[in-house]
């Protein structure tokens, strides 16, 4: 995907996301796409010009002989804990119509700051969270109607190729930065308030201060904020109130599955003593000793005397033929001696449609005990079997090897090169990987040496800056890199090679 068409992409968003909503702020469309939200920051500007007016970032050429660095925070209280899909900006009542203009190799990060309005840093390395992810590389075209009835329209789109999920408690940092600016534009101003903004600039995008204090206000923001549908688990039998258990030997089925993967099985144990007990569930096909479904998992937890506890099983989305029978089974592998322990059977339920606890685990389904079994069994929320070598496109011999581990960790090895043309591996973890993106840390690994001289106490580990990976689909995806190293900024398209995990990826 070229550059002009994330941005073409991103300035669609925004102008379906104002159809969907018109005047209303956070309107909810069709349970089969994202709640759609539309803000206005400060909120005072929302169908009124704002209190202000500014030529920064966009309308002075003059003030960007080397390019420029901009950073605005946004209050967090206004946008709240929300993924961000898109940003707008719009032209000062007054101002005539702006654009096309072309602002060459720009970079737009956003970050979770606990910078607020009113104590943005001048230095600018110490405003972004530890989150900061970059949404756009590429030549930025701005163009701006005048339409001042009451206000100019938000049509200046920032893309946003990378949604962005601004954590709870933070604010919103917008960080900007340009190579090249359009000659010839000047007393360009842009809708201003001096509300729950801040703003600093400098006129060289690689300097490390502002070139002024921090300016209170900054634009006036339109935020496009989004939230996966809501998704009812494959399977609900609601946990009893009090304490009402069964015996592990005793297993559980549900019948007519409706899911084609099963995912994270969730289960509510009775221990009566503390200590750490290791518990093992398997599923299986239409009977006891029919078809293993996935691996067997294993939760280990610590208890607290006689508390219930809510391990959850992940299956990692392993295949199940729609409509079949999934039969669980129970094996305590480990537990403080003199202990008992037993899991919720959802009697206080009055019975659950499909769930059947059985009085053992005998083939095919063993005996009828009850209708119920406490259980939850929730829809598979990533794509599987991602795991494998993705090739960066047009780049032969540079590419990842990528992994998902049974804890939901993404692990990702980047085999490329320095700026000297010699090999270089960055080596990446993200942790709780349950959606199709990640940003991580990436680490470069140096010192030893290889054969019989090899000393472990000469390893280097240097952070080499952060990548975000998004996956379109099993074979195609999306790296965006950010080096503190001085390897710069940029978006590569990647395509799956091969397959290294078992669960096929479809």
């Amino acid at each position: 995907m070229s550059d002009s068409d994330r941005q073409d992409s991103s300035s669609s968003l925004l102008r379906q996301a104002r159809l969907l909503a018109g005047a209303a702020l956070g309107l909810c469309i069709a349970p089969a796409f994202a709640a759609i939200g539309i803000l206005v920051v400060p909120q005072e500007a929302d169908g009124v010009p704002g209190n202000s007016a500014t030529q920064h970032p966009f309308g002075v050429s003059a003030e960007c002989s080397d390019g420029f660095r901009f950073q605005q925070v946004i209050d967090g209280d206004v946008v709240g804990g929300a993924n961000i899909s898109g940003l707008a900006f719009r032209l000062d009542d007054g101002q005539g119509v702006f654009g096309p203009q072309t602002y060459g190799g720009a970079i737009i990060k956003l970050s979770s700051t606990l910078r607020e309005p009113g104590n943005l840093s001048t230095t600018f390395a110490d405003n972004p969270g530890t989150d900061e992810t970059l949404v756009f590389a590429g030549d930025l075209i701005l163009q701006g109607s005048v339409d001042a009835n009451p206000t100019n329209p938000f049509d200046l789109d920032i893309p946003i190729n990378v949604p962005f999920q601004l954590r709870s408690g933070s604010n919103l940092l917008i960080d900007v930065s340009v190579e090249d600016c359009p000659p010839g534009v000047n007393n360009v101003f842009f809708d201003g308030d001096t509300r729950d903004v801040e703003r600093i600039y400098a006129m060289n995008r690689n300097s490390a201060t502002a070139d002024a204090p921090a300016t209170p206000g900054g634009l006036v923001t339109l935020v496009v904020v989004s939230s996966p549908p809501p998704t009812a688990p494959v399977v609900f039998c609601p946990f009893n109130s009090g304490g009402t258990g069964d015996n592990l030997s005793r297993g559980f089925y549900v019948s007519n599955f409706s899911a084609p993967r099963l995912d994270k099985v969730r289960l509510k144990y009775y221990p009566n003593t503390s200590g750490v007990y290791t518990i093992e569930l398997t599923a299986r096909e239409n009977s006891y000793d029919g078809r293993l479904i996935g691996s067997p998992r294993r939760v280990s937890f610590q208890a607290t005397g006689g508390t219930p506890v809510t391990p959850t099983f992940d299956f990692g989305g392993a295949s199940v033929t729609e409509g079949a029978t999934v039969t669980f089974s129970q094996t305590v592998i480990s537990q403080p001696s003199g202990s008992s322990i037993f899991y919720d059977t959802a009697s206080d339920s009055g019975g659950c449609a499909d769930v059947t606890q059985t009085s053992g685990t005998t083939p095919p389904l063993s005996t009828f005990r009850r209708n119920s079994a406490g259980v939850q069994i929730d829809v598979a929320t990533r794509l599987r079997g991602l795991g494998g070598n993705w090739a960066v496109v047009d780049h032969n011999g540079e590419g990842f090897m990528i992994d998902v581990t049974e804890s939901n960790q993404l692990v990702a090895i980047w085999f490329t090169y320095d700026e000297f043309g010699e090999q270089m591996w960055l080596i990446g973890v993200a942790g709780n990987f349950n959606s199709n993106q990640a940003t991580m840390k990436m680490d470069r690994l140096s010192g030893p040496v290889f054969g019989p001289d090899f000393d472990p106490g000469d390893l280097i580990i240097d952070t080499w800056g952060t990548i975000t990976l998004r996956f379109n689909d099993c074979q195609t995806g999306e790296v965006y890199y950010n080096s503190i190293q001085g390897d710069g900024e940029g978006i590569y398209d990647i395509v799956k090679v091969y397959n290294t995990e078992q669960q096929v990826c479809d």
